[in-house]
């Protein structure tokens, strides 16, 4: 089978990033999550403005070498109102709890045990 004129005369070029002696890059200091880890060993993520629900950001036991992702928080939509809440796990809590900002009592109210039910 013959090949076509144009691909005959192809061949690859050498680029740039590849060509010359290759340079190993400095490594990055690791940095020190047991500094910003709370007393019992996590590092848990300031709230952030709401977005949508679109940023998860993970909870960090830093007991564990290398550190062990416990959670994920973020925003969340209420499954029984449909308000935006911040969630402190986004897997399992799904109904907003009490705004101590707005002092409006949430779907997931603090008098009931919902993990007995």
């Amino acid at each position: 089978m013959t090949q076509p004129a144009w691909l005959a005369n192809w061949q690859p070029q050498p680029t740039n990033h590849r060509s010359g002696p290759q340079v190993e890059p400095k490594p990055k200091p690791a940095p020190n999550l047991k500094a910003a880890a709370n007393p019992y060993g996590f590092v848990i993520p300031q709230r952030w403005p709401q977005d949508g629900g679109t940023r998860r950001e993970p909870v960090l036991d830093v007991v564990f070498d290398p550190p062990r992702v416990v959670r994920h928080v973020g925003w969340k939509k209420c499954m029984r109102c449909g308000k935006w809440f911040f969630s402190e796990d986004v897997a399992r809590l799904r109904m907003c709890d009490e705004m101590s900002a707005t002092g409006v009592l949430g779907c997931r109210r603090k008098d009931v045990d919902y993990d007995l039910l």
